[in-house]
């Protein structure tokens, strides 16, 4: 008997022991996630004017060539309206449209800039159910597809995801993530969003996968630096200004939060954001 009471206190002691083993291991993997991907370290005030500079004058010599084609067809349009035809009058209109059009992205680049250089954030903070939040993210973003792909996948636990935090401001962090994603991710047919608690209980984990064809590893480091662009030409054609990540992790920031970034070329890439829980 006596025995028989030690052997089930030492089969108790081992599966408490591989339980805790088990614990440690599941928590330095979750933690390793944590350690790699940050942001690097922040420009230096040089840096960032010699960057402002670069882009200021970038932006200046892309607004001459919209604004010369608006001017020279509006131009003809009025000066020789009797003589050209409607299908030369439709041709340049659409011509105008369409310049009209790459110069608001311009514009709208240029208020990203004053937008990010006022990001002393002011947070309207209030408690915020991120489940909610995330699914009606979820909605606008489908309603906005104007075709089948990328497909939006939406992982939530059912109990609510509360923090303390401006629902506008966080609104912009998933925009902005899923916007980068369906721009710049090549090859894009998913784009996945999961939320949950972490295992300290302390934390909300935010993730946002896609399966494009991911970002070389040298790059990762300086994805959130303020104008960068991985693909300058292509950034360009598309719009954008390399201000995105940047609004993104000064946001997260400003709400006691931190983000990372894992990618492989071929896998796609996960951008991980984490937010203190409600107390």
């Amino acid at each position: 008997m006596f025995v028989d009471v030690w052997l089930f206190v030492l089969l108790g002691c081992f599966l408490l022991t591989g339980l805790f083993a088990f614990w440690r291991i599941f928590r330095k993997k979750e933690q390793s996630i944590w350690a790699k991907g940050r942001p690097g370290i922040r420009q230096s005030r040089d840096e960032q004017e010699q960057a402002r500079r670069d882009f200021v004058a970038n932006v200046s010599h892309e607004l001459r060539t919209p604004v010369s084609i608006i001017k020279g067809f509006s131009e003809t349009l009025i000066e020789d309206y009797q003589s050209l035809s409607e299908k030369q009058k439709k041709n340049f209109l659409l011509k105008i449209q369409r310049n009209s059009k790459r110069l608001n992205s311009l514009v709208e680049d240029l208020l990203s800039l004053a937008r990010l250089e006022a990001l002393d954030v002011t947070l309207e903070k209030q408690t915020v159910d991120l489940s909610d939040l995330i699914n009606q993210i979820g909605e606008d973003f489908k309603s906005r597809l104007q075709k089948d792909t990328p497909r939006l996948c939406i992982d939530l636990p059912t109990e609510p995801l509360l923090i303390i935090g401006d629902s506008e401001k966080l609104i912009s962090v998933f925009e902005n993530l899923m916007e980068n994603a369906t721009v710049h991710a090549e090859n894009l047919t998913t784009i996945n969003i999961q939320a949950s608690v972490d295992s300290t209980g302390e934390l909300v984990v935010c993730k946002i996968q896609d399966d494009g064809e991911g970002i070389p590893e040298e790059e990762l480091d300086r994805l959130f630096e303020r104008f960068y662009r991985l693909d300058k030409g292509r950034s360009r054609e598309r719009g954008g200004t390399g201000l995105g990540l940047s609004i993104v992790r000064e946001i997260i920031e400003a709400h006691g939060g931190d983000i990372v970034v894992q990618s492989k070329l071929g896998e796609g890439s996960v951008f991980s954001f984490r937010f203190p829980i409600a107390s």
